[in-house]
């Protein structure tokens, strides 16, 4: 008897003993779960995609050094950015999308390389108009290049374009001459020129990482631009960039084909052409220079604008880009590149202006904002005052092409 009681208190000390065992293991596991729950999150921390149809709120950078050679005013809408903050997209804080690091330039007059950045330093090479390079750093008025052979050396960049994609991603390129251009006069066809591919200004872009338009321009207008672009993407908008540089041998090309179909001894006459800009107060050369125009200096864009849907963030080298996936067109006053009177932007205060889009209105404000100047002939011209200068200042001609980009991403 006294046997079979001490069995069963062994038996309920072992009892006792397992069940302590298990509520320990049961409160370690449970331990282990909150332990994974909070401190156990790979989720990475993405910036929000922007708000209000694509518009985004940016707040002002003071503090930033600025490689210019012109004077700065940080409190200009130019310089709005994305803050930097602790999430897994660096954002460049420049006046530009990204930085000039890893982008593509051109000899846009002809050029001396030098061995430090200044004009009385060493000579490495000289350079000639569309010869491309790589920048890998920027001080004053001066880039540091390399070229495709590994040559390097420091470019005085106001005799210099850049490759515009590379630094402001964000907006919509859509070269139409360099595909099928969209030249026409009150409707016709251009002989040889309507639906023609220009010039060849399409290549992968490694920096992008993506097929893309090349779309060379002068450095002060890259600036400007991305300034007006900035302010787009604030109301929701985005600019939509047809043309930039245009070749001269592509200038002289449309203006004679638009001479000859306004000139009855030409087997190009067209009564309907001719008559529509005789009659008007307009001539051939409101519509297309006769000579050299504001585009080969890489002074003046031709543009239109679009209603943002859906913007997303891309990353490329050390930096993120914000991309636009989709948009829509606004109703434009005339087709692009149409050489006409249709073309002509009417006053704002006129009764011809109750049928223009609101939006193209202000698409011109934006511009306007930053330093450019439109034309009355044409409603998708604008003109870079600041650019021009240079651009003229430095003999720049525009008798060159601009087929290829040696881009490759930004590193901080």
């Amino acid at each position: 008897m006294e046997h079979r009681n001490r069995r069963d208190q062994i038996q309920e000390r072992v009892s006792d003993t397992l069940k302590g065992i298990l509520f320990a293991l049961l409160a370690i596991i449970a331990l282990i779960i909150i332990l994974i729950t909070f401190t156990n999150n790979d989720t990475p921390v993405v910036a929000p995609p922007p708000e209000n149809s694509g518009s985004v709120n940016l707040p002002h950078h003071e503090e930033e050094e600025h490689p210019d050679n012109e004077d700065v005013n940080i409190n200009e809408p130019g310089y709005v950015h994305i803050s930097h903050e602790e999430t897994d997209h660096l954002f460049y804080n420049g006046r530009l999308e990204l930085p000039v690091t890893g982008a593509t330039g051109w000899a846009a007059a002809n050029l001396t390389l030098r061995t430090e950045p200044r004009s009385s330093s060493e000579r490495v090479t000289n350079l000639v108009p569309g010869d491309a390079f790589t920048i890998f750093d920027e001080t004053d008025s001066w880039w540091y290049v390399i070229l495709p052979n590994e040559v390097s050396g420091w470019a005085e960049i106001n005799r210099c374009f850049i490759n515009l994609p590379d630094v402001i991603p964000s907006i919509i390129y859509n070269i139409s001459n360099a595909v099928s251009s969209e030249f026409r006069s009150s409707g016709y066809d251009m002989p040889g020129i309507t639906q023609n591919s220009l010039y060849s200004a399409y290549s992968f872009n490694e920096r992008l990482d993506r097929g893309e338009f090349i779309v060379p321009g002068a450095y002060n207008l890259a600036r400007a631009l991305s300034a007006v672009q900035q302010l787009a993407l604030n109301n929701g908008d985005t600019i939509i960039v047809y043309e930039v540089f245009r070749p001269l041998e592509t200038q002289r090309k449309v203006a004679t084909t638009l001479n000859a179909m306004v000139n009855r001894n030409d087997p190009y006459y067209n009564e309907v052409v001719s008559r529509a800009i005789s009659e008007s107060q307009w001539s051939v050369g409101s519509f297309i220079s006769q000579g050299r125009s504001n585009h080969q200096l890489g002074a003046a864009l031709d543009v239109t604008i679009g209603i943002v849907e859906e913007i997303e963030i891309v990353k490329t080298g050390d930096y993120s880009h914000r991309r636009i996936k989709y948009y829509s067109r606004v109703n434009e006053p005339s087709l692009m590149h149409e050489l006409s009177p249709r073309a002509v932007l009417p006053g704002r205060n006129s009764a011809a202006a109750s049928n223009i889009d609101e939006r193209i209105w202000i698409m011109k404000s934006y511009f306007e904002t930053m330093g450019f100047s439109s034309i009355a002939s044409e409603w998708w011209h604008f003109n870079h005052s600041s650019s021009i200068s240079t651009g003229s200042a430095s003999a720049i001609g525009g008798n060159f092409f601009t087929p290829t980009i040696y881009s490759i991403p930004p590193f901080n």
